[in-house]
């Protein structure tokens, strides 16, 4: 299968650290607005350094494109996959606000083309465990916590361009909140003052009702010198569940179990696109972006609601 990365960043290079090393995966193409940057990726990861996405498409004709960009740069490239009929692996946020993820999910839906969206936290080999156990008792209240540090790029401060943290990092809870307690509305959220340059709330707060009945409770705050919790908590009768990136515990007051991660979570995403372009069967792919758009809403209503 021939792909190509729009974007070989940093978190491009997580999955380009999967897709480089299968046998059946040749990659094609490095795209970047800047030309020494997308040389430099081909020289790494194969391929070719491309600076214009037409070009490349109309000389490579890829089957897939992994979309790895800041948010804002994603419609454009969407766009000109759709009209070539390109499946696409996308990272999230779908972008900083709704209206431009919505112009997005209509055209898939009319072309009928698959998907998937980099909602990874659902490629945790844990998952599968924690859902068994919700199966016979739901869980009651969510709690999601993401605790950090400002991240680097000045795009990620920057609301119009990222979204702010609940749209671009805590959207990861938001997401696995709703792959395993299904459909939640907000209720009511509050932010403090942005911080940063030009800055993003320093910390929101946000209450959501599910319509399972379960109520939750996110937190963020990137005010901190350093990293200290990504967390989702979920309380069910006589039994509280932590999922971390790292793990799983179940804690049933008698005891606890500790259920550490196994595989890369980015590479359980990225072989289930590839396993759901071979059968094309979308149903293999772990969040496309129908269902990844009902997160960013509920994300972005929290950013919205949050505003004075």
């Amino acid at each position: 299968m021939r792909v190509a990365v729009v974007g070989p960043g940093g978190i491009a290079r997580r999955h380009l650290d999967f897709l480089s090393r299968r046998q059946d995966v040749e990659v094609v193409g490095l795209l970047s607005r800047d030309e020494r940057r997308a040389a430099a990726a081909a020289q790494r990861w194969g391929g070719r350094g491309y600076t214009n996405l037409e070009v490349f498409l109309d000389e490579q004709r890829p089957d897939a494109v992994w979309i790895c960009t800041p948010p804002p740069a994603h419609e454009a490239v969407e766009m000109a996959l759709i009209e070539r009929d390109i499946p696409f692996f996308v990272e999230k946020p779908l972008d900083a606000d709704c209206r431009t993820a919505e112009r997005v999910a209509a055209a898939v839906e009319q072309s009928g083309l698959m998907t998937a969206v980099g909602y990874h936290w659902r490629g945790l080999d844990t998952i599968p465990r924690v859902a068994e156990a919700l199966r016979e008792n739901p869980a009651q209240m969510i709690l999601g916590r993401w605790l950090t540090v400002t991240p680097p790029p000045a795009w990620w401060s920057d609301p119009a361009q990222g979204g702010g943290q609940m749209v671009e990092q805590a959207t990861h809870l938001i997401d696995l909140a709703r792959f395993l307690a299904g459909e939640g509305k907000v209720v009511a959220a509050l932010a403090t003052p942005p911080y940063g340059n030009p800055g993003v709330a320093g910390a929101t707060a946000a209450l959501v009702r599910y319509d399972s009945g379960a109520i939750g409770a996110f937190t963020a705050s990137h005010l901190l010198p350093r990293s200290t919790e990504a967390s989702l908590v979920l309380i069910c009768e006589r039994l509280r569940i932590e999922i971390r990136q790292d793990g799983v515990v179940f804690d049933s007051g008698d005891g606890s179990e500790e259920i550490l991660t196994g595989e890369n979570p980015y590479h359980v995403e990225d072989r289930a696109f590839l396993d759901a372009l071979r059968a094309g069967d979308p149903t293999r792919v772990l969040c496309d972006y129908a269902d990844a758009l009902r997160s960013h809403q509920l994300a972005c209503s929290i950013r919205e609601s949050s505003i004075p």
